[in-house]
C-alpha cells in the first residue's frame, strides 16, 4: 500500500487527499450510497475508493463529510451532575447555618459573662455595702431574660433586664447571685446557656471568689478540699482580772423590823351571813301541739323535730412527695456520680404512670424510674446519673409527676459539680 490515493484522472480527484485525512480520524467507518460502498476506513488503513465508484458518488460523500460532528452530554450524565451539585450545596448550606448558630451561641454566652464581670467590678468600685450589692438574676429553665443590678453610671443602683438571642435559653434553676464589696459571692454558681438548634450548652462559671470563666470544664472551687480551721488560744497575754466587789451584809436591828400583823379580834356578835338558795330548775315542756298558736292545747300537732340527714365523710385527696428533694452529685468522684430519691403517693386509687424529666427538655443527666406504673398508693425509686462535659454542670430541676395527677408536680433539685 502506498501513501498516495489511487487516482483515475477525474475532475474531483484534487479533493480526495483532504477526504482521506478526514476519514483517517475515524475507525471502522463505511459509507454506503444506494447499496454501493463509496469509501471505507478501518484500523491502520487509509481510504480506498470502492469499486464502481464514480465522480458524482465521491462528491456526494465529500459533501456529507463536511458536516462537523456534534458533541454533548447524555441525559443521564446531566442528571448525575445536577444531583452531585445539589448534595454538595446542601451540605455547604447546613455547614454555614451550623457555623452561624455556633457563633451566636458563643457570642451570647460571652455577652452574658461580660455583664457578670461588670456587676462584680461595680460592686468593688462602689465598695457596696449591705443592701447595695450588684447582682445577676436568672429565672429558671427555658427562660430567656436576665436582670443586672448595678450602677450604670448615674450614681444610682438600678436593675435592667436583657434577653438572650432567639433560640437560646437558660437551662438551670433560678438564681440571684450578689457580689459584695470584695467582689465575692456566697457560693460558686454555674449558668448554662442552651441552643435549641445545636442541642448543646455553654457554661458560664463564677467562683466563690468572683472569678468568671466561659466554657471551662475544670473549675477549682469544687476541687479544693475543705480545710478545718483550728482555734488558737493562749497566744495573747491578758491582764489579771480585777476582783469584783462583794456585797457586805449588815445585821438587821430588831427595832427596825416592822411589827407582825396582829391577829384580828372579832367585833361583837354579828348575825350570820345567809347563803342564797340554789334555784330549782323547772322542766321544759315538750311541744306536742299543732303549733297553730291559738293556745287551746288540743294536742293534735305534728311539729316534732325532723331526723337529720347524715353527712358523707369526705375522701382524702391523693398526695405525692419526694424523699429527699435535693441531690448533690459529682462528675468525677467515685460513689457520687449517681443518686436516688423516692417518689411516694398516698390516698391514691387506680392506676397511675410515673414521669420524671429534666425541666426545659434538657439532657444534662440520665434519669431512670424503677416503677413506671403504680396501682393505688405506692412508691417508685428514681435514679439520677451524671454525664461528663462542661455543659452538664450546674443546678438543674427534675420534674416528677403522675398521670393522672396526684397532687402537685414535685421538683427535684440536682446539683452537679466536676
Amino acid at each position: 500500500m502506498g501513501n498516495s490515493f489511487p487516482t483515475p484522472v477525474t475532475k474531483g480527484n484534487n479533493r480526495l487527499p483532504r477526504l482521506r485525512r478526514q476519514l483517517q480520524k475515524r475507525r471502522n467507518f463505511r459509507l454506503i450510497v444506494d447499496g454501493m460502498t463509496i469509501a471505507q476506513v478501518g484500523p491502520a488503513e487509509f481510504v480506498r475508493p470502492a469499486k464502481h465508484s464514480n465522480v458524482g458518488e465521491v462528491k456526494a460523500y465529500m459533501k456529507i463529510t463536511r458536516i462537523t460532528a456534534q458533541q454533548g452530554f447524555t441525559l443521564l450524565q446531566t442528571v448525575i451532575v445536577v444531583a452531585i451539585i445539589s448534595i454538595v450545596t446542601t451540605f455547604g448550606v447546613l455547614g454555614i447555618k451550623r457555623a452561624r448558630a455556633e457563633y451566636l451561641h458563643q457570642s451570647a454566652a460571652r455577652l452574658f459573662a461580660s455583664y457578670v464581670e461588670k456587676a462584680r467590678a461595680d460592686a468593688i468600685r462602689r465598695h457596696a455595702g449591705s443592701g447595695q450589692e450588684s447582682a445577676i438574676e436568672t429565672f429558671g429553665p427555658e427562660s430567656t431574660a436576665y436582670a443586672v443590678t448595678m450602677d450604670w453610671g448615674n450614681g444610682v443602683v438600678e436593675t435592667r433586664t436583657f434577653d438572650l438571642d432567639a433560640g437560646l435559653t437558660f437551662d438551670v434553676a433560678a438564681k440571684k447571685v450578689m457580689f459584695d464589696w470584695r467582689g465575692r459571692i456566697d457560693e460558686a454558681w454555674v449558668w448554662q446557656i442552651k441552643s435549641a438548634y445545636l442541642d448543646k450548652r455553654v457554661p458560664v462559671d463564677v467562683s466563690g471568689s468572683g472569678d468568671i470563666t466561659v466554657g471551662e470544664q475544670h473549675f477549682p472551687d469544687q476541687m479544693i478540699p475543705f480545710t478545718p480551721i483550728t482555734q488558737v488560744t493562749g497566744d495573747v497575754a491578758s491582764p489579771d482580772p480585777s476582783p469584783s466587789p462583794s456585797a457586805s451584809t449588815s445585821p438587821i436591828n430588831p427595832i427596825d423590823q416592822p411589827p407582825a400583823d396582829p391577829t384580828p379580834t372579832p367585833i361583837g356578835d354579828l348575825p350570820p351571813v345567809e347563803s342564797s338558795p340554789t334555784p330549782t330548775p323547772s322542766p321544759t315542756a315538750t311541744p306536742n301541739g299543732n303549733g297553730n298558736g291559738n293556745g287551746n292545747g288540743n294536742g293534735h300537732g305534728n311539729n316534732a323535730s325532723p331526723t337529720p340527714t347524715p353527712t358523707p365523710t369526705p375522701t382524702s385527696p391523693c398526695v405525692s412527695f419526694l424523699t429527699p428533694n435535693t441531690l448533690s452529685l459529682s462528675q468525677s468522684l467515685p460513689g457520687h456520680q449517681t443518686g436516688t430519691v423516692t417518689f411516694t403517693m398516698t390516698n391514691a386509687t387506680g392506676v397511675r404512670f410515673i414521669n420524671a424529666a429534666q425541666a426545659g427538655n434538657g439532657n444534662a443527666m440520665s434519669i431512670e424510674v424503677s416503677l413506671l406504673r403504680i396501682d393505688g398508693s405506692g412508691s417508685s425509686a428514681i435514679s439520677v446519673t451524671t454525664k461528663n462535659g462542661g455543659g452538664n454542670r450546674g443546678v438543674f430541676i427534675v420534674n416528677v409527676s403522675a398521670d393522672p395527677s396526684c397532687g402537685e408536680t414535685q421538683k427535684l433539685t440536682v446539683s452537679i459539680s466536676n
